[in-house]
């Protein structure tokens, strides 16, 4: 289910208030960041004018580059602030041109920022990111069927990045560590010098005017120290990106490369900068979607049998204790995507039809099924829209299991109810695409499953015209026949399928 990203580093490199025309980096660093904050206090009461004031942002940071192009801070924000409004949905609306344009943008500018200062964590961290995101969009409209191997090639940049990211983190994480041990150890002598220094500081007025520009100057280049949060979420990206790449995999040729990259990670990292950062959970959630990723990647492609795989994907998930809570959202809806793609997997092997899969599938789409109904009951979520829409897929997904030539006894018995529930999760879907974040496919998405479902029901005529209604329609329906939830044969029995979906 994509999401918007959650680690996006957004701290801003900052200088003095700006004055009204700028002349130097500084200035023109400061009138970005202003235009910036202007643009966060309209974010969740207006759209357009926050988006004005970001683009405002962006233009101040152009024009700043284009004077002084080797100014890092400079080409810094203008990429962090580029990729943050394309996680965005609502300010997305708002801006022209398509997601993939404006993350090419993102990921050039973020680029650039990097043969500034390659070092730099956080423009490390955001490029990976930036990389990610595309190749996210890619594989949801489709794009990546002209060139397979490109969401693949991002993803292994990806984590080359975040490697070099790991690097500076930890190098920087364990310098402080040393310079911690060596204050503590001359703290006393530390203590009579803060003293010494105070005293010699309370001297004249004028003393203290002379010194003050350059005692600013000293406390705005002050580096906030590497936390373990920071590095575990780089560690918890990179497990992320992982699975990713596991998923779109042709081939076990690259299975033991991802597997030695991840080990020390899982093995000693992971467990080691978790301790005392309050993430447990985000921690857990991450693991056990990388280890469901490498068990789905094993199966299709290095022979795991079907109930290894399954266990793999059940034990994964079995230590994840996740309630009924705002927080535990997010896991929720990880949890029932594993579940579902395992099902999904499932059914493209050579044992799909037959009834211990059928048995197998039944049980991962019923667990899915309870996830999301946790999920969808927090209607603020950002990913409401998306909960309803995957509970009427799964719904459709469970009414396919009592069809020929599964015949699952349970599924065909309820197939009644599994349709009219697949309805409502889909109207649901529309009426919340109005009011929720959304994006705006989502919307027609949820209107034309919603007719499929009524015409697997008995009522075919609605989704008959919805050809005409909705010029999306026939890729919406080619997506869902890809995707298993309605097969070609079935639709020739709804109407005319080369129409449909033409």
């Amino acid at each position: 289910m994509p999401k918007p990203k959650q680690f996006l580093k957004e701290t801003k490199k900052k200088s003095k208030h700006a004055p009204q025309v700028p002349t130097t980096a500084d200035e023109y660093l400061a009138a970005g960041v202003d235009f910036e904050e202007a643009g966060e206090k309209w974010r969740a009461g207006d759209a357009a004018k926050s988006t004005r004031f970001f683009v405002r942002a962006i233009d101040c940071y152009d024009e700043g580059l284009k004077k002084f192009p080797a100014s890092f801070d400079l080409a810094y924000n203008r990429g962090r602030l580029q990729y943050e409004l394309t996680q965005h949905p609502k300010l997305l609306k708002e801006l022209p041109g398509s997601l993939l344009d404006l993350l090419q943008v993102a990921l050039e500018s973020s680029k650039y920022a990097l043969t500034l200062n390659g070092d730099d964590p956080d423009a490390l961290f955001n490029t990976a990111q930036v990389l990610t995101s595309i190749v996210d969009t890619l594989n949801e409209q489709g794009s990546a069927a002209y060139n397979p191997d490109q969401p693949s090639l991002l993803l292994e940049e990806a984590l080359k990045i975040f490697a070099q990211c790991l690097k500076q983190q930890e190098a920087a994480y364990s310098a402080f560590q040393k310079q911690l041990q060596t204050d503590n150890s001359t703290s006393v002598d530390a203590a009579l010098d803060d003293t010494t220094i105070a005293n010699t500081s309370s001297t004249s007025g004028d003393s203290d005017a002379k010194d003050e520009d350059q005692v600013q100057e000293q406390w705005a280049s002050v580096i906030v120290p590497v936390s373990k949060s920071s590095i575990l979420d780089t560690i918890l990206a990179q497990l992320e990106t992982m699975s990713t790449l596991y998923s779109l995999l042709r081939s076990d040729k690259l299975i033991p490369s991802i597997v030695a990259y991840a080990q020390p990670l899982v093995v000693e990292k992971l467990p080691f900068y978790v301790t005392e950062t309050g993430q447990d959970m985000e921690a857990a959630i991450a693991l056990a979607g990388y280890v469901s990723a490498e068990a789905d990647a094993k199966f299709r492609l290095m022979g795991l049998d079907m109930q290894s795989y399954n266990a793999s994907v059940q034990q994964a998930w079995k230590s994840v204790q996740l309630t009924s809570n705002a927080s535990h959202v997010e896991g929720l809806c990880d949890r029932a995507e594993s579940y579902i793609n395992c099902s999904n997997t499932l059914c493209l092997s050579g044992n799909g039809n037959s009834l211990d899969c059928s048995k197998l599938r039944w049980g991962l789409l019923t667990a899915a099924n309870q996830d999301l109904t946790i999920a969808s009951s927090f209607k603020d979520d950002n990913n409401i829209v998306k909960i309803h829409l995957k509970k009427g897929d799964v719904e459709l997904w469970r009414f396919q299991l009592g069809q020929a030539p599964r015949g699952l006894e349970v599924a065909a018995k309820n197939k009644a109810v599994l349709l009219k529930n697949a309805e409502k999760h889909y109207r649901g879907a529309a009426n919340l695409s109005t009011v929720a974040v959304a994006y705006d496919s989502e919307d027609t998405q949820a209107k034309v499953k919603e007719l499929l479902a009524k015409a697997l029901g008995g009522n075919s005529k609605p989704l008959a015209d919805a050809q005409t209604q909705f010029k999306e329609a026939g890729d919406i329906l080619a997506d869902a026949v890809e995707e298993g939830l309605v097969d070609w044969n079935q639709l020739q029995g709804l109407g005319d399928p080369d129409a449909m979906v033409e």
